[in-house]
């Protein structure tokens, strides 16, 4: 049974008052990312971090909110302004809640000061039937009252939730390449910073492949932009098809493609490479209206490994290298880079 955002919002308070930390927005956002799945990297972070079972401190979920969620696109109005609605929503939330407990705890007081009147009715001339009536006013009382801010907060949860589901839409559309509906450079760039740390921790191999397409000028000049849109297109589709669920592939900007190849070394990668440099070879490109093939697409790739120490830059600078070698040799071919560096130095 799939978990409502209200559960999971009722989850984030249970865990925040368990742990005995203030539920600011900050950290309701990011324990509302963690449980419902939103933010996978974060989730491995925070498994990853308290695995022990020991519980997390304000200042752990500070760093990890600073980390993962504190980088709203600030290029993106509609995420920005999405962002701030989040902060300003949880914050009545967290008002809503602290209006609760003080709601609890003055009624402790209050009963607490009742009963203090009739402990001993031996020395009390009070009337403990007045007492009970007052006791009884001041319970229903507190339940109404408790029943509005409950209804409240229920509201608040709700306006939460579908706020977290528009957010979460906003970024991906702002994530993602209106063309190809490949991820963008953006996501790209934030996808390879992920995999160097992992590949850094777990000492694992990393692959980057670039790819631009062989006289992509002709295909407009000739043709038109739609057809070398539909070159885009047909492009992007064989990338998705052939990479598997822990790659990653996008449109990094005009006529070029990069692939992130997690757990994948140099070979392994060129090999993917040259199979999807021939597939795209392979397919002769037809205009949409009559039909007539006017010839097949062809694309170049550099392939580059990731090493020890190095830079998400000097790993781009790589592949870009051997993408020049492909360029030069003739085009509609596959190049590695050079060794640089082993991961285990």
């Amino acid at each position: 049974m799939m978990t409502t955002n209200k559960e999971i919002s009722q989850k984030v308070l249970r865990k925040l008052n368990m742990w005995e930390i203030d539920p600011t927005p900050e950290k309701y956002a990011l324990l509302f990312d963690h449980y419902s799945g939103a933010n996978p990297a974060l989730s491995a972070a925070m498994e990853s971090q308290f695995a022990g079972g020991a519980n997390p401190t304000s200042k752990e979920l500070e760093r990890l909110y600073a980390r993962f969620l504190a980088d709203y696109s600030n290029d993106n109005d509609e995420l920005e302004n999405l962002a701030k609605s989040l902060v300003v929503q949880s914050s009545g939330l967290q008002g809503l809640a602290h209006a609760l407990s003080s709601s609890a705890s003055s009624f402790g007081a209050d009963i607490q000061a009742e009963v203090a009147g009739v402990t001993d009715l031996s020395e009390s001339d009070c009337d403990v039937g007045e007492v009970i009536n007052n006791l009884v006013e001041l319970t229903k009382r507190t339940v109404q009252q408790n029943k509005m801010l409950e209804r409240k907060l229920d509201a608040a949860i709700e306006d939460i939730g579908e706020l977290h589901d528009t957010l979460k839409r906003a970024e991906e559309h702002a994530q993602t390449d209106f063309l190809t509906k490949l991820p963008n450079r953006r996501k790209f760039d934030e996808f390879l910073r992920d995999k160097i740390e992992d590949s850094a921790s777990d000492n694992e191999p990393l692959s980057l492949i670039v790819g631009d397409v062989d006289h992509f000028k002709m295909f407009n000049d000739k043709y038109g932009h739609k057809v070398g849109d539909q070159v885009l297109v047909l492009v992007s589709n064989i990338l998705r098809k052939n990479i598997k669920g822990k790659d990653l592939a996008a449109r990094y900007g005009g006529e070029e493609f990069v692939i992130a190849l997690p757990n994948t070394t140099l070979d392994q990668a060129a090999a993917l490479a040259e199979h999807i440099r021939r597939e795209i070879a392979n397919r002769p490109l037809a205009l949409r209206k009559s039909n007539k093939e006017i010839g097949n697409v062809t694309i170049s790739f550099g392939v580059a490994e990731w090493s020890a120490g190095e830079s998400e830059d000097a790993l781009f600078e790589a592949a870009d290298a051997a993408l020049y070698d492909a360029k030069s040799g003739g085009r509609n071919k596959v190049a590695k880079a050079a060794l640089r560096m082993s991961r285990s130095a």
